[in-house]
Protein backbone atom coordinates (compact mmCIF):
# COMPACT_ATOMS: atom_id res chain seq x y z
CA UNK A 1 0.00 0.00 0.00
CA UNK A 2 1.43 3.41 -0.88
CA UNK A 3 2.50 5.70 1.92
CA UNK A 4 0.80 9.07 2.41
CA UNK A 5 3.25 10.75 0.01
CA UNK A 6 2.42 8.35 -2.84
CA UNK A 7 -1.37 8.01 -2.51
CA UNK A 8 -3.43 7.81 -5.71
CA UNK A 9 -6.27 9.86 -4.19
CA UNK A 10 -6.26 12.92 -1.94
CA UNK A 11 -7.64 12.14 1.53
CA UNK A 12 -10.07 14.61 3.09
CA UNK A 13 -10.66 14.60 6.84
CA UNK A 14 -14.43 14.28 6.98
CA UNK A 15 -16.62 12.86 9.74
CA UNK A 16 -19.96 11.52 8.48
CA UNK A 17 -22.23 8.69 9.56
CA UNK A 18 -22.00 5.57 7.41
CA UNK A 19 -24.24 2.51 7.30
CA UNK A 20 -21.78 -0.41 7.19
CA UNK A 21 -23.09 -3.86 6.24
CA UNK A 22 -20.84 -6.69 7.37
CA UNK A 23 -21.18 -10.28 6.17
CA UNK A 24 -23.11 -12.39 8.69
CA UNK A 25 -23.30 -9.46 11.14
CA UNK A 26 -25.74 -7.12 9.44
CA UNK A 27 -25.80 -3.34 9.52
CA UNK A 28 -24.11 -1.01 11.98
CA UNK A 29 -23.71 2.77 11.98
CA UNK A 30 -20.11 3.99 12.12
CA UNK A 31 -18.25 7.23 11.37
CA UNK A 32 -15.59 8.10 8.88
CA UNK A 33 -12.20 9.52 9.77
CA UNK A 34 -11.41 10.46 6.19
CA UNK A 35 -12.62 9.83 2.67
CA UNK A 36 -11.21 9.92 -0.87
CA UNK A 37 -12.24 8.98 -4.39
CA UNK A 38 -10.69 5.54 -3.81
CA UNK A 39 -12.03 4.66 -0.37
CA UNK A 40 -12.50 5.71 3.23
CA UNK A 41 -11.34 5.02 6.76
CA UNK A 42 -14.01 3.98 9.26
CA UNK A 43 -13.75 4.34 13.03
CA UNK A 44 -15.06 1.11 14.60
CA UNK A 45 -15.15 1.89 18.32
CA UNK A 46 -16.70 -1.25 19.85
CA UNK A 47 -17.26 -3.24 16.66
CA UNK A 48 -15.19 -6.32 15.88
CA UNK A 49 -12.78 -5.56 13.06
CA UNK A 50 -13.49 -7.46 9.86
CA UNK A 51 -10.35 -9.15 8.48
CA UNK A 52 -8.40 -7.70 5.57
CA UNK A 53 -9.92 -8.93 2.31
CA UNK A 54 -13.52 -8.85 3.62
CA UNK A 55 -16.03 -7.34 1.19
CA UNK A 56 -18.54 -4.99 2.83
CA UNK A 57 -21.18 -2.50 1.77
CA UNK A 58 -21.24 1.17 2.77
CA UNK A 59 -23.79 3.95 2.38
CA UNK A 60 -23.98 7.52 3.65
CA UNK A 61 -26.65 7.85 6.33
CA UNK A 62 -27.94 11.27 5.29
CA UNK A 63 -30.15 11.93 2.30
CA UNK A 64 -28.73 13.56 -0.78
CA UNK A 65 -29.62 17.16 -1.68
CA UNK A 66 -32.47 15.99 -3.90
CA UNK A 67 -34.00 13.91 -1.08
CA UNK A 68 -32.93 10.56 -2.54
CA UNK A 69 -31.16 7.93 -0.46
CA UNK A 70 -27.45 7.64 -1.25
CA UNK A 71 -26.38 4.57 -3.23
CA UNK A 72 -24.92 1.46 -1.62
CA UNK A 73 -21.25 0.98 -2.52
CA UNK A 74 -19.19 -2.20 -2.39
CA UNK A 75 -15.82 -1.93 -0.67
CA UNK A 76 -13.04 -4.18 0.59
CA UNK A 77 -11.10 -3.99 3.84
CA UNK A 78 -7.50 -3.23 2.86
CA UNK A 79 -6.09 -1.94 6.15
CA UNK A 80 -6.75 -2.44 9.83
CA UNK A 81 -5.42 -0.65 12.89
CA UNK A 82 -6.60 -0.20 16.49
CA UNK A 83 -8.90 2.73 15.54
CA UNK A 84 -10.70 1.13 12.60
CA UNK A 85 -10.40 -0.07 9.04
CA UNK A 86 -9.41 1.33 5.68
CA UNK A 87 -11.75 0.43 2.82
CA UNK A 88 -11.13 0.55 -0.93
CA UNK A 89 -14.16 1.12 -3.14
CA UNK A 90 -14.77 -1.74 -5.59
CA UNK A 91 -17.09 0.12 -7.98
Amino acid sequence: MPNSDNRKHLRIGLVVDIELTLPEKGQVIVRTKNISDGGLFLILDDIEMPPIGTEVQVRLQNQLGDGDKPPINRAMVVRSDPDGVGLEFLE
